[in-house]
């Protein structure tokens, strides 16, 4: 005998929702297809993320496990000084504090339940598997947990991270410099396609292992939510990909998402800071910090600071204030699963007007031949009038925003004349063809170029219209750098040498002069190259992307350096300089080893890290890794071409992680679908969560 309606609507005034919320795994499927992707079907939303949780679990439960560890502030415990950084961040930021006050406010009731499903799925898994379970006491997780760890790796991909850096490093002007973590994207309307069917490339760069690697992945409810792409460890909804609708694909931007604050310091009191006209106290608290050093668990305290403009960071150069609207809304996931539930253009951008994302350009294309780049983020509405040279030192209230720059006023180009929009980490002044850019500007907007940018421009104007798919991917995977673009505008003097100044590296000048610019894995000369970039990027400990826009051009004394370096290296691990590029850059996952195309900050980008130095081999762990080639028409709906890196399991043992690593390397794409009925008719395996031991499919 049930409880009276009006006594179970009482309680649920008093109790936490999630009793009343509890998903029922058995309303779940999840249907592997041949190469282990999960495909998730249920009635609801909430039941949907339960079994989105639950597969990525079964094939990544330890990267999940460290995500949620990240915003608990437990990372330390795990991963020493690396992880404790997070943990400090998590406190530095006051995360936990706003994410406390704003959950049930800010966040929708329905998404809410969303949450409260996946970290079900989550719990429910590690009850099952408790032999897996790397810190016991980081159960259970919440759904405020899930929000944390968006709010604060959102904020820190929002400048913020950088910044911190670049107080530590004392090179506060610098901190808006580029990373490694780079993406590209483009858009072509059905009329500029010789087919008449829109084109949308989503290839966004992650390093292609841990917790912020691709995991691919198809949602399905019954409630209106049908995506298929890509997320991160942690992840609720897609982040990139497409519905049967429309699509879209991230590339990070670098606007001036904040601002960092020189204080001055009352001489007579530490803990006082000058603001308009007046000595201020510091807002104080002791951080308590857990961190694994040699094994063994430790607690450190730190004394944590804020004033008016935000968190103080105290270094020997002087006390630091970082003002980011970054970490000031707690909305960034809701706005992602709305995104995947837009069913067409004003839907996707009624959602993109939330503007909780804090950073990103959104590359577009839909079924109804719409296309679109948009320079979004949470850009602070700063007085033009004002000097914001970085570090701010003027102590007054006037640099104290309170607003950010409003969505219509954030670069756009929508269904351009031209036909086309891209992006690959550029300034977003450069989207299209000429005639038809973005003309607004703002305090803080990002103008610098990549030789990404620079090829992206270069091979669509030159391309031939209407573009052919063929000659679309071409562009995509061009391993080249551009011959006149920031590239060789910095570099040009390695390729200038005199080799009479300098006989024992004549051969290797002359290698460089001969090289065609190319990164394929067959080039014989592209592996010195590699070698140089390499060394140049750990000497000035700066992203390899860095040096391509910096005010200082690469010096002769450094490539003198850089080239006598990189003879020696491959002299003394292979032999000769002679050497095919693929031979010396290579695939690497297990027992899979394949030659590797690309380079760094070429279309086709393979970030290579020495592996085996006595080898000298280098291994790709970031650039290209999940990729979508995506169709759009009326007829058709979305037709959807994917690959991943290496596949759908973190299992050593599974056939899935390494099964797509040889399509990868030749630029190969699986087919994906959304129709229900094939889906189950052709899967590997279609089981509900906890009825069996998927581990992988193996």
């Amino acid at each position: 005998m049930g409880f009276p309606t009006f006594f179970v609507a009482f309680l649920a005034t008093i109790l936490p929702i999630a009793l009343f919320a509890q998903i029922n795994p058995t309303k779940v499927t999840i249907a592997r297809d041949s190469f282990g992707v999960p495909h998730i079907f249920a009635k609801t939303d909430a039941e949907v993320a339960y079994g989105l949780a639950w597969a990525h679990c079964e094939d990544n439960f330890k990267d999940m496990q460290l995500t949620m560890l990240a915003a608990k502030g437990m990372l330390g415990q795990v991963e020493g000084t690396d992880g404790v950084l997070f943990d400090y961040a998590m406190q530095f930021l006051e995360i936990d504090s706003i994410v406390e006050a704003r959950y049930e406010t800010d966040l929708t009731p329905h998404f809410r339940g969303v949450l409260d499903g996946y970290v079900q799925a989550v719990n429910d898994y590690a009850a099952k598997y408790p032999k897996d379970i790397i810190l016991k006491k980081s159960f259970p997780v919440e759904g405020k947990d899930v929000i944390k760890g968006y709010v604060m790796n959102t904020s820190l991909m929002a400048g913020l991270g950088m910044a911190l850096k670049a107080v530590r490093d004392n090179k506060i002007n610098e901190f808006f410099s580029a990373n490694d973590v780079g993406s590209n994207a483009v858009a072509v309307d059905p009329k500029h396609m010789a087919d008449g069917k829109g084109y949308l490339s989503v290839n966004s760069h992650q390093p292609i292992e841990g917790r912020f690697a691709w995991y691919e992945a198809h949602v399905n409810s019954e409630e209106g939510w049908n995506m298929i792409g890509g997320i991160f460890p942690g992840g609720i909804s897609i982040f990139v990909g497409s519905n049967p609708h429309l699509g879209w694909a991230h590339t990070t931007n670098y606007h001036n998402f904040g601002d960092i604050h020189l204080l001055e310091i009352n001489p007579k009191n530490k803990n006082q800071y000058k603001y308009d006209g007046q000595w201020r106290d510091f807002k104080t608290k002791k951080g308590k910090l857990k961190i694994k050093l040699a094994g063994v668990v430790i607690g450190v305290k730190r004394k944590l600071q804020w004033c008016e403009y935000g968190p103080v960071f105290k270094t020997k150069h002087g006390s630091y204030a970082f003002r980011f609207p970054g970490y000031m809304d707690i909305r960034a996931a809701e706005q992602w699963f709305n995104m995947n539930k837009a069913t067409n253009f004003k839907e996707f951008e009624t959602a993109i007007k939330m503007q909780a994302v804090p950073l990103f350009n959104i590359v577009y294309a839909d079924v109804d031949g719409n296309i679109m780049l948009h320079s979004g983020g949470r850009v602070p509405l700063r007085n033009p009038k004002l000097d914001w040279t970085f570090p701010v030192t003027a102590a007054t209230s006037a640099y104290k925003w309170d607003q950010i720059v409003p969505h219509y006023q954030m670069p756009h180009v929508i269904n351009p004349g031209c036909g086309y929009v891209f992006n690959a980490n550029n300034t977003p002044l450069k989207a299209t063809g000429d005639s038809c850019e973005w003309k607004g500007d703002f305090v803080g907007v990002q103008r610098f170029m990549y030789n990404r940018g620079d090829q992206f421009d270069r091979l669509m104007k030159e391309a031939p219209q209407p573009f052919t798919v063929e000659r679309m991917n071409e562009i995509k995977f061009n391993t080249s750098y551009a011959p006149n673009g920031t590239y060789m505008a910095h570099f040009k003097v390695m390729y200038t040498l005199d080799e009479a100044k300098y006989p024992d590296i004549a051969d290797a000048i002359r290698k460089l002069k001969n090289w065609n610019l190319s990164g394929d894995a067959d080039n014989k000369d592209a592996a010195l190259a590699l070698v140089i970039h390499d060394k140049l990027r750990l000497k000035h400990d700066v992203p390899f992307a860095f040096l391509m826009i910096q005010k200082q051009v690469v010096s002769e004394e450094d490539a003198v350096w850089a080239i006598r370096e990189a003879k020696k290296f491959l002299l003394k691990t292979h032999g000769t300089m002679d050497i095919a590029l693929g031979e010396v850059q290579r695939h690497i996952r297990g027992d899979v080893s394949l030659p590797a195309h690309g380079l760094r900050e070429v279309s086709r980008a393979a970030d290579g890290v020495l592996y085996d130095k006595k080898k000298g081999i280098y291994r790709v762990k970031g650039g290209d890794g999940y990729i979508q080639i995506v169709r759009y028409s009326k007829e058709k709906g979305a037709e959807i071409l994917s690959v991943n890196a290496y596949g759908a399991s973190d299992h050593p043992d599974s056939p899935h992680y390494t099964d797509q690593m040889e399509m990868f390397t030749n630029q190969q794409f699986k087919p994906m679908t959304f129709d229900k009925a094939i889906i189950l008719r052709d899967a590997k395996k279609v089981y509900t969560p906890g009825s069996v031991d998927w581990n992988g499919g193996k």
